[in-house]
């Protein structure tokens, strides 16, 4: 029985599909927008923008490597705060957070949602199963929420784990455990769908849930080495999100009475 689905976010509902040169190019885009937004409400002490640019970037860079080592995350939203204080810049907590989603925006408008999630959504939703998102992100939650709900998606997830504001990241149980304990479904009646296989379906395995592995784009024709460790090994695979309602039928899972048909 399949009480609940738990959702990776990146490259599972919502397609980012982003390789490391195009981050680069977006982190940049999203130095400048928040730089032309300070340079256009006269933030005192905004310096020069390749000065900008570059304390934000090596402030990052950092707090990813700190990240990769001590298998922690962090929100960048922590990033820009640093930055504003090497640079002597004196901003609100409320400016943060509008700095925040202006550098997201580069992210947002690349992003594409297939046409048949809000669908399948409303479907799963309708049945009685419970629906969650954990996500490794450094993104912060309040700029998340907000592509979500332009999306029409937010109103399906009342828990979202983030590890941006949880600081665990996948594959660390907790992340896992703690997403379980607000949808209050023990994790042998849970199933997790991601897009990686180390993390989303490792961790999930480990947590002692079922698991669906759904690529990336990039990753469409490759598939797990027959010989990998049975952590890596998925229950199932599917190549479209949109598929999961049917994936899910063959792992036992039934509605909790039968819905109309999705609109």
């Amino acid at each position: 029985m399949i009480d609940a689905v738990l959702f990776d976010l990146g490259d599972t509902i919502i397609d980012f599909g982003l390789g490391r040169r195009e981050v680069e190019v977006l982190f940049r885009q999203g130095a400048r927008l928040s730089y032309e937004h300070l340079r256009a409400i006269e933030a005192p002490g905004l310096p020069a923008f390749e000065r900008y640019f570059s304390v934000h970037y090596r402030i990052m860079r950092r707090a990813y490597l700190w990240s990769k080592l001590s298998r922690r995350d962090f929100s960048y939203q922590v990033v820009l705060a640093r930055a504003a204080f090497r640079l002597g810049m004196s901003l609100s907590p409320g400016q943060f957070e509008t700095l925040a989603a202006i550098w997201y925006k580069p992210v947002h408008l690349l992003a594409t949602t297939d046409p048949g999630v809000l669908p399948m959504l409303r479907y799963l939703h309708a049945s009685g199963t419970k629906l969650a998102i954990v996500s490794n992100t450094l993104v912060p939650g309040h700029c998340l929420d907000q592509h979500l709900e332009q999306e029409g998606l937010l109103e399906f997830f009342p828990v979202r784990i983030y590890s941006s504001h949880v600081r665990y990241r996948k594959p660390h149980p907790r992340i896992f455990e703690m997403a379980l304990d607000l949808v209050g479904v023990p994790a042998n009646r849970a199933l997790f769908i991601g897009d990686l296989l180390k993390t989303d379906i490792a961790g999930a395995k480990n947590a002692g849930m079922r698991t669906i592995w759904k690529p990336a784009r990039k990753m469409l024709h490759k598939t797990p080495r027959p010989a990998a460790p049975r952590r890596l090994t998925p229950d199932m695979i599917i190549h479209k999100i949109t598929h999961l309602p049917e994936a899910l039928g063959k792992l036992g899972w039934r509605p909790n009475f039968q819905p109309a048909a999705a609109q």
